[in-house]
């Protein structure tokens, strides 16, 4: 059989000559494309060369063994599928070979069948390996920081910064604000990463009770606690080989800290309710939109667990601050929502632009995209204009509640928000007032005295103005 380009090539590494020789006549006649080498390094240059679906060495070759050439494909390779050949007193170095990566083995002498068989169905594994990495690839895109919207240099920071951890597995702390895209951030290092095959699992540690995460984390045993009838896995073994993204890491109990403490200094858990140590191998990315080293201080949150999140701090401007982004985020978002929704809008009036440049975006992005959603259902023609994005200006008690919902969002104690809201009120009543305390106090239905104890409570008294009224 006359083997066509498109037929399989093999690359067989052997010292012997006669084995080379017999071997390349088997394949050949079986439609294989064949290319061989009598020394490693001769069937290393080939393989950079490119172009192989499979590999069949000899461990024993003068110069480059065939365990040193397995390590190396494992490393540049990983695709490749790589078969060992052994005699029959040898076997213990075809096991050691499969353990280093090694699909399989073919024993001398060669039963041809078996020998084909065992050919046939490494390849297969090489398609279904390249085929994986494609669909992974594939499921990563809209994942890659290279497609996180922003020209802003603190941005430009970030994307360095991510470029620069990817390929380690350090831990990372991700910090900013509510609805800056730290989630965002942590899919991007890890889809850069050489974890990218394997599972990025996410826990928003705000939204469970503490027993609920221990559970969750690190799974339990049978009887643990009422419920637990049987034995259940935790995502700390789900993500093995991946990445574990602990979102709203401020919230963690003293309890949970210190067992993720624990993994964190040796890579151990156990199961609640357990008592053997289990070890994984996962990487930790972590976001909070707390201040953790004020909460280190006021005695809220460890002191050790925090050093060993803060290897690799990440931290994320709110919007406000890169103002000059909101213009190409904004027509991100219409690109991608008018081709969800079947809507042919072609962008945004220049007056449109000013009023989204103009907003404070408390809720950041996360508030943008929502904002360009609901202005793109709203909008008739094939332009969005500053008609349709006036529910931006509208001062009646829904803006005052989706404020509170932004503030809620932030995971921060009542007390604090209570005070940022009442803080960010005065400002923008000041604002109005031009500084008047007397105007501004009847506006806000209090007497000047109290307002001027509000004002020097949250530092604005300089913002205002002494005005006498008869």
């Amino acid at each position: 059989m006359t083997p066509s380009p498109a037929s399989p090539h093999l690359l067989i590494a052997d010292d012997d000559p006669e084995i080379l020789t017999m071997l390349e006549d088997i394949f050949s006649g079986h439609g294989y494309r064949i290319s061989t080498a009598r020394w490693g390094n001769d069937a290393y240059q080939k393989l950079q060369a490119g172009g192989l679906d499979l590999l069949l060495t000899d461990l024993k070759m003068p110069d480059l063994d065939g365990f040193a050439l397995l390590e190396r494909m494992r490393r540049e390779q990983p695709d490749l599928p790589v078969l060992v050949i052994t005699s029959s007193k040898s076997v213990q170095d075809a096991v050691r070979a499969m353990k280093q990566g090694a699909l399989d083995y073919v024993q001398k002498p060669f039963n041809v069948d078996e020998l084909l068989v065992t050919v046939q169905n490494a390849l297969e594994v090489g398609r279904l390996r390249r085929e994986s990495r494609l669909l992974a690839e594939e499921l990563a895109r809209p994942y890659r920081f290279e497609n996180i919207v922003g020209d802003d240099p603190r941005m430009q920071e970030v994307y360095a910064l991510i470029r620069d951890v990817a390929g380690t597995s350090t831990t990372v702390l991700i910090e900013g604000e509510s609805g800056t895209g730290k989630e965002l951030i942590a899919q991007a290092i890890h889809y850069a990463s050489p974890r990218n095959r394997q599972p990025l699992v996410k826990v928003n540690c705000v939204t469970l009770s503490e027993s609920l995460l221990e559970s969750e984390l690190f799974g339990h045993e049978r009887g643990a606690f009422t419920g637990a009838v049987s034995m259940k896995r935790g995502l700390f073994e789900v993500a093995h080989g991946g990445t574990l993204f602990l979102d709203e890491i401020g919230e963690m109990s003293p309890s949970t800290q210190m067992k993720l403490l624990q993994f964190l200094q040796d890579g151990t858990f156990r199961r609640v309710g357990g008592t053997q140590n289990l070890k994984v191998d996962v990487r930790i990315i972590a976001a909070t939109n707390r201040d953790l080293r004020k909460m280190v201080s006021e005695e809220k949150y460890r002191e050790d667990l925090y050093y060993r999140l803060h290897v690799f701090p990440i931290s994320l401007p709110p919007l406000r601050e890169r103002k000059g982004d909101i213009p190409r985020l904004a027509r991100h978002f219409l690109q991608r929502f008018s081709q969800e929704m079947g809507k042919p809008v072609r962008g945004f009036t220049s007056e449109a632009l000013r009023i989204l440049e103009n907003q404070s975006w408390p809720g950041n992005v996360r508030e943008l995209e929502n904002a360009i959603e609901r202005a793109l259902v709203l909008c008739k023609g094939e332009w969005l204009n500053e008609e349709v994005l006036a529910f931006l200006n509208e001062a009646d008690s829904t803006e005052v509640e989706q404020s509170v919902r932004n503030l809620i969002r932030m995971g921060r104690p009542l007390q604090d928000q209570m005070e940022s809201y009442e803080r960010d009120i005065l400002k923008e009543i000041l604002q109005e007032c031009h500084g008047n305390r007397t105007q501004a106090a009847r506006r806000l239905c209090i007497n000047r005295t109290t307002l001027l104890a509000k004002l020097k409570k949250h530092g604005l008294a300089q913002e205002s103005i002494e005005v006498c009224e008869v």
